[in-house]
């Protein structure tokens, strides 16, 4: 069996949606869901198999489809613009807040009850469980759909996306706050089910993640690689470009998808990787020495090899670990950036190489040069120059190359 988690984490939730979305692709079915606050009420919509409900209601959300809060009070918060004119209006929303005990979420509890079918989740053949926990008796409740009260599913995923900031109300007398400050990525509720495989969506949000105690349990990470933004961002780019992340990142894990910002698809063996760094123009190599500050009298292939890879493995943050065919696919990367390719795609290896030669190398002027010949300064200023340094060093490669990055 299979299991899905879902962490709790507010707006970033759309995030599952563009996974959900992957999931469909690559025929990925689960036969259980478990999650936390914004992460139980995508997966009993999951349960439910409604994707296109689930996709139309993130798709085109927005902060009034969530909470009541002025509209002009959300958009001096989301976008800083808190200023003199209007320090007032937002000092009278606050004491309107605070007097209610937190922002009045009844859209979203309307949204619930009027998309939730509890008898399709109860009479599926799916486990589903999700996470809160309990102020009135002080502890934490991990409930499973065959725990709760007939007629109060909505209420009980409810209580577990009850975030600080909303007002809550009592559900059976007791009251009841977001099952993220105990659990933010349930897994283990899957494990007492009989799960040894789970994939993960994680997305960030503030709360507890639990460690594996498990040698026996396998969970598969889907990670964002760049921010989501904050957990009150409802607004309709956000959500939309969240999911976009969501279904790229959980493809760029199935189908091994290369880079950290872009999404490529092919592969290059180690030969062909050192091949393209070997067979640099020498004009660059020497360039490039002279950027690092390197010794003028190591033959050039020693250079390239024991000097300047290693110097392109620390200016993209690659790690100890790094295959020559890592360092190629940073290079391409590095300069698709710098050429302000659209990121959120999938490119196979050839056209992101077409692509960034289709577009003019414009030289970018050396301001300064950097390094000097001693490891302890080379440390220091690649941990505060890394970017301007790279760029620089991209610049000479451009500059000589004409078939860029091609691999022999």
């Amino acid at each position: 069996m299979i299991g899905l988690t879902l962490e709790g984490g507010g707006a970033k939730g759309a995030y599952q949606i563009g996974a959900w979305r992957a999931f469909n692709e690559l025929g990925l079915d689960f036969q259980g869901i478990s999650g936390t606050s914004v992460g139980a009420l995508n997966g009993a919509l999951m349960i439910q198999g409604d994707y296109d409900t689930a996709h139309e209601i993130w798709h085109n959300v927005s902060p009034t489809k969530i909470m009541n809060i002025d509209d002009r009070i959300y958009e001096m918060i989301a976008e800083h613009h808190l200023t003199s004119d209007n320090l007032q209006l937002f000092f009278e929303e606050a004491r309107r807040t605070i007097k209610g005990f937190g922002i009045d979420n009844k859209p979203l509890q309307d949204l619930i009850t009027n998309t939730l079918r509890e008898d399709v989740i109860r009479n599926s053949s799916k486990d589903f469980g999700f996470v809160t926990v309990c102020l009135t008796d002080r502890k934490p409740l991990e409930i499973y759909k065959e725990q709760i009260p007939i007629g109060k599913m909505a209420d009980y995923l409810m209580a577990s996306a009850y975030l600080p900031v909303f007002k809550s109300k009592k559900l059976d007398g007791k009251l009841f706050i977001d099952g993220g400050i105990y659990d933010n990525l349930p897994f283990e509720m899957l494990y007492k089910k009989g799960y040894r495989k789970i994939i993960a969506v994680r997305l960030f949000g503030s709360g507890r993640i639990r460690k594996i105690k498990h040698k026996d349990l396998e969970v598969i990470y889907i990670s964002p690689q760049k921010s989501l933004g904050n957990i009150l961002d409802f607004s309709t780019d956000r959500a939309r470009q969240n999911i976009m992340l969501g279904y790229l990142d959980t493809l760029k894990v199935f189908r091994r998808l290369k880079g950290k910002t872009f999404y490529i698809e092919g592969v290059i063996n180690e030969k062909d990787a050192l091949a393209f760094f070997m067979n640099l123009d020498s004009n660059a190599v020497k360039k490039l020495g002279q950027l690092f500050k390197l010794p003028h009298n190591i033959p050039l292939n020693r250079l390239i090899l024991e000097e300047i890879i290693p110097r392109f493995i620390k200016l993209m943050e690659l790690g100890n670990e790094a295959t020559y065919s890592d360092v190629y696919f940073g290079v391409i990367e590095a300069i698709a950036s710098l050429k302000k390719l659209e990121a959120h795609k999938i490119y196979t290896l050839e056209e992101i190489i077409d692509t960034i030669n289709s577009i003019p190398f414009i030289p970018i002027k050396n301001k300064k040069d950097f390094l000097i010949n001693t490891d302890i300064i080379d440390d220091i200023i690649l941990k505060f120059d890394r970017q301007k340094l790279l760029m620089e060093a991209l610049n000479i490669i451009m500059q000589f190359e004409k078939n860029l990055l091609k691999p022999l």
